[in-house]
């Protein structure tokens, strides 16, 4: 893909900004875990730590810069990664003598991750709760109008609209629900689109 990006390295970062309104982002995730210890309670705590270390990437990494973030978890203590979790709960638990293995459920705190995550220097586009979020993307059309269409009709699928900021040339600068993003990818991906992100802004080409 051929992109001048100094030409469009301004418009990027002045439309990457955040659109308040009303919908809620809740970030978790589920994981099956087994662990055996000299102890059962050592064996259910250490079930426990690997659990919030993996849902922490799975969910996170889809809203931060990954090898970054991948270094910080491996980095942190349990006790700082405790912090960014809102809630737990516990399905199909097993216990015996010397192990433990459950499906683990945790709730991560939007504020707190996001609050972290800016704190240790990892970029990322972690939705707030209660706001509506938007990302921006760099979508090249080099068939025009039936490049376009059928984009629209992938949006539309996902019962998102897409709103136009900027059109110069066969590049269009848009916004889209943050909620929508890894969809969105999945959908233009399957398509035969092609895309990457180059500081948070999506770029899409075919």
């Amino acid at each position: 893909m051929n992109m001048n990006y100094k030409k469009f390295f301004g418009v990027f970062f002045v439309l990457l900004g955040l659109c308040n309104g009303g919908w809620a982002f809740e970030l978790s995730g589920t994981v099956p875990v087994n662990q055996t210890s000299d102890t059962a309670a050592n064996a259910k705590i250490n079930a426990t730590n690997l659990a919030r270390r993996q849902i922490l990437y799975n969910v996170l990494s889809q809203y931060a810069q990954r090898e970054a973030l991948n270094g910080l978890i491996h980095n942190s203590s349990s006790e700082e990664l405790m912090d960014v979790i809102e809630s737990t709960s516990v399905s199909n638990e097993q216990i015996s003598s010397d192990s433990y293995s459950a499906n683990i459920t945790m709730n991560i705190d939007n504020e707190a991750a996001k609050r972290w995550l800016d704190s240790k220097g990892v970029q990322n586009w972690v939705p707030l709760k209660n706001s509506v979020e938007k990302f921006t993307a760099l979508i090249v059309v080099q068939n025009g109008l039936v490049d376009w269409a059928e984009l629209k009709r992938i949006t539309r699928a996902g019962n998102v609209e897409i709103e136009t900021q900027t059109i110069v040339g066969n590049q269009v600068v848009v916004k889209m629900p943050l909620n929508y993003r890894t969809k969105f990818t999945a959908a233009v991906r399957g398509a035969g689109w092609k895309y990457t992100d180059n500081g948070g802004v999506l770029q899409v080409w075919k």
